[in-house]
């Protein structure tokens, strides 16, 4: 044995008991495990000192002392968003459930001592200053549960809240109204979160607005803990704002100017980032380019503080082919298939192609489009189209039609007219039924009015649309005049993050010379109720005039719905609605038809899925017990 090894020897004995003795001298109350519920007196963040970082590799760690396994840690007395910030504060709470379940006294006690400290600096965002943080442990039978229980206190709240802007955004009231949006306000508890928030928003409306040299002189936030006051002080210098300056086209697969009818300013205009914006979406409209970019060139601003504007595009594949299953419960099982050829030409032409088959509807058709991008970005087309529609227990028809016409766009404004030429049989299931056919020429105009705060997942929406149409039809060697208008709304509207109500109208009206209760009055143009978008509990154009059992469609119809929803996540809900309505040729004939029902919606990848069970009240009109599945909700 030789003389070194003797003191490392003496050491393993003499070092844990000296440990031991000296906890059991300064901190009784952490000594006597057995007790339940012993509360280590702590000091509040306010009386101590902050406790400089600690990296827990220097933590002591000697395996040698007592060892001690932490099986639970409770946090209480905070709400989520506070107790999450303490848990990432925390030591204790940072490390791993292994960590934990093998530590000795030494540490343990080392990181105990820090929790009044870490969870007081966690809250201070939130406003609390001078919280009370008792740390109390509880034995178990395979270790010790740590209890933090903590009081927030009383809030610092604002005293007093001075904000202001100089420089030319002084004079901008888009600017300046943000100001008064600023929280927290005077008396309201100091949230960082809100005060940052405030802050980006002045900063991000004085970007949009081109003031790109505003800087803040003044960002001072002063608080008294005794007093539970804080003092905010703001000053932000705009500098002067900018103009919109040449709009720069890259290079694209088009002829020069092709795009340039598409920007909305001249140069010299104020700047205004939402110009970037409309220009990127209308460009996008097109359907050219796979990718857009808007940006402002700063560097090239000259003395007249004129920004260029600098358009580059990636084209898009030219030629898109798409196929697709499909199911719906108003036109059963079917396949679709669709060819776009985004551009034919360096014109900008465009030719589209698509086919669908199902049980109860198809048809094909072809369209040409050639841009009209000056006044109101749109198209120029020609379409010639076939339709086969078979409803269950309605009317079907051939349609063979040729239309000419326009459509254009400015948000959140669309607007298209064109002249209609179509041959059209209608088809009946009534034995020795004879079959009709009409020539229709007619001139129709829609217009439609929308906005959508997201087109995937709308919060808030309203759409109305308006058509009008008429002219002349030809059967059996006799023509009869008519006109139609189509009026309809939709409302979205979110209460809250969980909870939305959808509101739906719809009404038609017809003006005919002749007899709506012969087939000379062709069925694509009669209005029918009733399926999956109308109401629902019936069947697909199951509600409307009659003739021997079939449904023949009338002149009128008038259909609303009430929706609410409920989602219990981000993915799954649950809806109830109540459907009504009716098809008829005269005002005495008008016997609305109700439906209601529960259903269950599926926030998909590519959009809502909803799936309804609904009971049509009116059994003699065909209601029942009906399943429909619907996609999106129609903005």
């Amino acid at each position: 044995m030789t003389m070194r090894t003797i003191p490392a020897r003496l050491r393993s004995w003499i070092v844990p008991f000296a440990l031991l003795a000296v906890f059991s001298c300064t901190t009784p109350a952490l000594a006597q495990d057995a007790a339940p519920s012993t509360p280590i007196p702590v000091a509040t963040p306010a009386e101590q000192a902050e406790p400089p970082p600690v990296d827990l590799a220097d933590v002591p760690a000697d395996r040698e002392l007592p060892r001690v396994s932490v099986v639970d840690v409770d946090l209480e007395g905070l709400d989520d968003d506070e107790t999450r910030n303490a848990r990432i504060a925390t030591t204790l709470l940072r490390l791993t459930p292994k960590q934990r379940s093998d530590m000795s006294e030494a540490r343990l006690q080392f990181l105990l001592r820090r929790i009044p400290a870490e969870v007081g600096k966690a809250l201070e965002p939130f406003g609390w200053y001078s919280p009370e943080v008792e740390v109390r442990r509880e034995p178990l039978r395979d270790g010790v549960r740590i209890v933090i229980d903590v009081d927030p206190g009383e809030p610092v709240r604002v005293k007093t809240f001075d904000a202001d802007i100089d420089g030319e955004a002084r004079e901008d009231r888009f600017v300046m109204r943000e100001l008064p949006k600023m929280e927290p306000d005077v008396g309201d508890r100091f949230v960082h979160a809100d005060y940052e928030a405030g802050k980006a928003r002045v900063d991000r409306k004085l970007a949009e607005r081109g003031y790109f040299r505003a800087k803040r002189t003044a960002n001072r936030v002063e608080v008294r803990r005794a007093a539970k006051s804080a003092d905010v002080t703001l000053r932000w210098d705009s500098g002067p704002r900018f103009k919109m300056g040449e709009a720069r086209f890259g290079e694209n697969q088009f002829r020069p100017g092709l795009l340039e009818p598409l920007v909305d300013w001249e140069p010299g205009d104020t700047f205004h980032r939402n110009r970037l914006l409309r220009l990127q979406r209308r460009i996008a409209q097109l359907d050219y380019f796979a990718l857009i970019d808007v940006v402002p060139d700063e560097d090239a601003v000259g003395d007249d503080l004129q920004v260029p504007i600098d358009i580059t595009t990636t084209p898009a594949r030219r030629t898109s082919y798409t196929g697709a299953v499909s199911f719906g419960s108003d036109t059963g099982v079917g396949v679709r298939g669709s060819l776009n050829r985004r551009w034919v030409n360096d014109r900008g032409h465009k030719w589209l192609a698509d086919a669908e088959w199902s049980q109860r509807r198809s048809g094909a058709s072809t369209q040409y489009r050639v841009p009209s991008l000056r006044w109101m970005p749109g198209w120029w087309s020609g379409e010639a189209a076939f339709l086969r529609e078979e409803p269950k227990d309605a009317l079907g028809f051939d349609r063979s039609s040729l239309r000419a016409g326009w459509q254009g766009q400015r948000e959140p404004w669309t607007l298209s007219g064109g002249l209609v030429f179509a041959r059209e049989t209608t088809r009946s299931r009534l034995t020795g039924a004879a079959e009709a056919t009409q020539t229709l020429f007619y001139p129709e105009a829609s217009v439609a009015w929308r906005e959508v705060d997201d087109p995937l997942w709308p919060e808030d929406a309203l759409q109305v649309t308006a058509t009008l149409r008429g002219g002349l039809i030809e059967t059996r060697g006799e023509r009869e005049s008519f006109a139609q208008i189509d009026v309809g709304a939709q409302w979205l509207k979110s209460i809250d993050d969980a909870q939305r109500v959808i509101l739906r109208a719809d009404l038609g009206t017809t003006a005919y010379d002749g007899d709506p209760r012969d087939l000379d009055f062709p069925i694509s143009l009669r209005y029918f109720a009733g399926g999956d978008r109308s109401i629902r509990g019936y069947v697909w154009r199951g509600v409307g005039p009659r003739f021997e059992g079939e449904v023949i469609g009338g002149l009128h119809r008038v259909v609303a719905s009430a929706e609410y929803q409920y989602f219990f996540d981000e993915q799954w809900g649950a809806a109830v609605f109540v459907d009504a309505g009716d098809a008829f040729n005269e005002t005495s004939e008008f016997d609305p038809k109700i439906g209601v029902g529960i259903g269950a919606r599926w926030r998909s990848p590519v959009g809502l899925v909803g799936v309804d069970v609904a009971q049509g009240l009116d059994e003699d009109a065909g209601g029942g017990t009906r399943l429909h599945i619907s996609f999106g909700v129609g903005f």
